[in-house]
C-alpha cells in the first residue's frame, strides 16, 4: 500500500505529465476520483489490471437484463446513426460497469480494442481509474472525461460521455457512454447519450407497466411523444404506481408517492375523468395548484381485454404560428421527423435539415421553434440571398463608421436578433466559404463580436439549418468546409418529397380551406393528381389549386378541370419539335435556376456566373416568373 508521501509523489509526477497543476484543469469531481484511485493504491504511471469476464458469465448477464438490453441495443443503435463516421465506440453496460453490448466505427475499432471498450469488459473506478463509464457507476451522474482526465495514461487519446439510466424506482441499471478519439471531440455528445437514456428510461417505464392505466401529460399538447413528456402509471383504483423524472418536475410541489391517489394530485375525479372522457385520445386536466396540461392515456394490454392500448403518435397537424397555415404531418415518415426535431430541441442541439425545394424546411423549422419553448424570436435567414461582401455585417453586425457605407448607428445583426430564439440558416450549403470560418467560430463559443467593436456578446441560440443540396459532395468539392457540418448536424433529418408522402388528400384539403368559400375536391379530380412527381413539391401543389380555385364557379374542382390544366403545363409537340435557339436555351437555363433557388436572383447569378443584370434580362422572356 502506497504511504501518503508516495501518493503526493505519484500525483505530481502525473501534474506533471499534463504539462499544469491540477487547479488550473480538474474539475471537482475529476480531482475527488484521482484521489480515490491513488486511496485505492492505483498506480497513473502503470496499465491498468484489466478485468474481463467469461464468456458464459456474460451470457448469463445478458439474459439476465434481456429486456433492457433489448431497449438499448436500439437505442445505441440509433444514437450511433446519429454520430457515426466520428471516430466513435458506442457502449451500454449494467449497473455495475459490465459492458453488455457495443457498436464502433471501423475506424475506431484498434482503438476500441485495445482500450478494452468491448462486451464483457469491467469498467469501474477502482480498476480502470478515473473514466467516464466509471464514474456514473460511482456517482450515479453524467460525467465526461477527456484525454489526459483520465487517470492512467493508456486512456489519454479518449475523450468519453456517459450517462446514468435509472429504472422507474429511481434505481441505477444501466449506462450509455459514448468513446472517441479526443482529438474528434464533439461539444454535443453529452446532449445526445442524456436524450438516448431518457428515452430508454420511458421505453423501460411503459414495458414495466404496460397492465397499468398510463397517462402521457405535458403543459402543451405537441409535447406530448416526446421526452419531455412526465408518465404516470396508475392502478385501476386511480392509486399511483410509479412517475418518471420528468413528471416529478412538471408537477412540483406534488407528491408523487407510490399509493397517492389520482384525486390528491388533479382537481378532476378519477372515475369522473375517465366517464367524461369517451375514450378520446388526449383530453385535459388541471392539477391541484392550477396548471393545465394536455394528457394521453393508455389502456392497460392486460387483464382488462375489452380495452386496446394505443401507440402514441404526434398529432395529424401542427401550427407553427399563429399567421401561418397548419403544417399538415398524417405521413409516418414526416411523424417520425416530428418526433425526432421535438426531442432535440429541448437540448438546443443544432438541427439540419435536408429536402427538395417546396418540401416544408422551414415549417419543420418553426415547429421546432414553438417545441423549444425560447420566447425570443425565430430569425430566418436565407444564406443564397446574403451578398457575400456584405454577408458579415449582415449576421453579425457592426458599429457605426465601421466600414463605408455603414449606417451611423450601426447595426446589432441577425444572429444577436436571435437571441433567446431560433436561428434558422435557410440554403445554408450556398453559404460563402469566407462566412462558413466566422460561423464556425460562432458555433464554438456563442461569442458575436460586431464588425468594428471589440466586446464579444454571449448568445444563447437554437440553430437549425437548411438546404436542398448535398452538402457531403459540397465537401468533396471543396464549397462547403467539413467541420462546419460536423457542427450543424448534431440531429439530421430529411424532409419526403410530396410524391413519397401519403398524405396528399389532407394536404390538398388544408390549401383549400385558405379560400374564402368553401372548396370541394373531387375523389378523381384527387386521384388524377396522386402519380404526379411534383417537383415543386407542396409549393407547386398549392400554386396549382390555386389556378383550380380561380377556374371554378360552382366551388367544386373537377377531374375535367384538373386535366385541362396538366395539359396547359405541357409542352406542346410542335413546340418540341421546333428547333431551340442558342438565345431561347441560354433563357431556358436561366428559368430553371431561378426555379431551384426559389427566386432568388443572386442566387443565380452566383450560380451561372453571370450578373445580376443578366439574369434579369434572361427571365423577361419569362414573365410569369417576375
Amino acid at each position: 500500500m502506497l504511504t501518503f508521501d508516495d501518493r503526493i509523489s505519484r500525483a505530481r509526477v502525473l501534474l506533471e505529465r499534463k504539462g499544469m497543476a491540477a487547479n488550473e484543469f480538474l474539475s471537482a469531481d475529476i480531482q475527488g476520483s484521482w484521489t480515490r484511485c491513488l486511496d485505492l493504491g492505483l498506480d497513473p504511471l502503470q496499465e491498468p489490471d484489466h478485468v474481463i469476464i467469461e464468456r458464459d458469465e456474460l451470457g448469463e448477464l445478458r439474459e439476465e437484463n434481456k429486456d433492457l438490453l433489448h431497449l438499448a441495443q436500439a437505442e445505441i443503435q440509433n444514437l450511433y446513426s446519429q454520430i457515426s463516421g466520428s471516430n466513435f465506440a458506442i457502449v451500454f453496460a449494467d449497473r455495475d460497469g459490465t459492458i453488455l453490448e457495443s457498436i464502433a466505427d471501423d475506424s475506431f475499432g484498434s482503438i476500441a480494442d485495445a482500450t478494452r471498450i468491448t462486451p464483457g469488459c469491467v469498467w469501474k473506478e477502482n480498476i480502470n481509474g478515473t473514466n467516464a463509464l466509471g464514474s456514473v457507476v460511482q456517482s450515479n451522474r453524467p460525467s465526461t472525461v477527456h484525454a489526459g482526465e483520465h487517470f492512467f495514461k493508456s486512456y489519454g487519446v479518449l475523450t468519453c460521455v456517459a450517462s446514468p439510466v435509472f429504472d422507474p424506482m429511481g434505481k441505477l441499471v444501466g449506462v450509455i457512454d459514448a468513446s472517441s478519439d479526443c482529438r474528434a471531440r464533439q461539444h454535443h455528445t453529452h446532449a445526445l447519450v442524456k436524450m438516448s437514456c431518457l428515452t430508454l428510461e420511458n421505453g423501460q417505464f411503459r414495458k414495466a407497466f404496460e397492465d397499468k392505466l398510463t397517462f402521457e401529460l405535458h403543459n402543451r399538447r405537441e409535447f406530448l411523444g416526446t421526452l419531455q413528456a412526465g408518465l404516470l402509471a396508475f392502478n385501476e383504483d386511480g392509486s399511483l404506481v410509479a412517475a418518471n423524472r420528468q413528471a416529478h418536475y412538471l408537477l412540483q410541489g406534488i407528491q408523487l408517492r407510490e399509493g397517492t391517489d389520482f384525486d390528491t394530485i388533479f382537481r378532476t375525479p378519477f372515475k369522473t375523468f375517465l366517464d367524461n372522457r369517451n375514450r378520446a385520445f388526449v383530453a385535459s386536466l388541471v392539477d391541484r395548484h392550477g396548471s393545465s396540461f394536455a394528457v394521453a392515456t393508455f389502456y392497460p394490454a392486460a387483464p382488462a381485454k375489452t380495452r386496446s392500448r394505443k401507440a402514441l403518435a404526434p398529432p395529424d397537424s401542427l401550427c407553427v404560428g399563429d399567421d401561418l397555415p397548419r403544417m399538415i404531418c398524417r405521413d409516418t415518415a414526416l411523424k417520425s421527423i416530428i418526433n425526432q426535431v421535438a426531442k432535440a430541441t429541448p437540448l438546443s442541439v443544432p438541427i439540419h435539415i435536408r429536402g427538395e425545394t417546396g418540401t416544408g424546411k422551414e415549417m419543420l423549422a418553426r415547429f421546432a421553434h414553438s417545441t423549444s419553448g425560447r420566447r425570443g424570436r425565430f430569425i430566418a435567414v436565407n444564406c443564397a440571398a446574403l451578398p457575400e461582401n456584405l454577408a458579415e455585417s449582415e449576421l453579425f453586425g457592426y458599429l457605426g463608421g465601421a466600414f463605408t457605407g455603414a449606417d451611423r448607428k450601426g447595426a446589432p445583426g441577425l444572429v444577436l436578433q436571435a437571441d433567446g430564439g431560433t436561428l434558422f440558416l435557410d440554403e445554408i450549403g450556398d453559404m460563402p466559404l469566407l462566412l462558413q470560418a466566422t460561423m464556425l467560430r460562432f458555433l464554438d463559443g456563442g461569442k458575436v463580436r460586431r464588425i468594428g467593436g471589440s466586446k464579444e456578446h454571449q448568445v444563447d441560440i437554437q440553430l437549425v439549418t437548411a438546404t436542398n443540396h448535398d452538402l457531403e459532395d459540397a465537401v468533396k468539392e471543396k464549397r462547403f468546409r467539413a467541420d462546419l457540418l460536423y457542427r450543424i448536424n448534431t440531429v439530421d433529418v430529411r424532409m419526403p418529397p410530396l410524391r413519397e408522402r401519403s398524405d396528399l388528400p389532407e394536404i390538398a384539403a388544408a390549401i383549400l380551406e385558405t379560400h374564402k368559400h368553401l372548396l370541394h375536391l373531387e375523389k378523381d379530380a384527387l386521384d388524377a393528381m396522386i402519380p404526379l412527381p411534383w417537383p415543386g413539391n407542396i409549393r407547386e401543389l398549392k400554386n396549382f389549386l390555386v389556378r383550380m380555385a380561380i377556374s371554378t364557379e360552382d366551388g367544386v374542382i373537377t377531374a375535367e378541370q384538373v386535366r385541362r390544366e396538366l395539359d396547359k403545363l405541357r409542352p406542346e409537340r410542335q413546340d418540341a419539335d421546333r428547333p431551340v435557339s442558342l438565345h431561347d436555351k441560354g433563357c431556358d437555363i436561366v428559368k430553371r435556376a431561378y426555379e431551384r433557388h426559389d427566386g432568388n436572383v443572386s442566387a443565380v447569378s452566383r450560380e451561372l456566373g453571370i450578373s445580376r443584370t443578366t439574369v434579369y434580362k434572361k427571365l423577361r422572356v419569362h414573365p410569369e416568373n417576375l
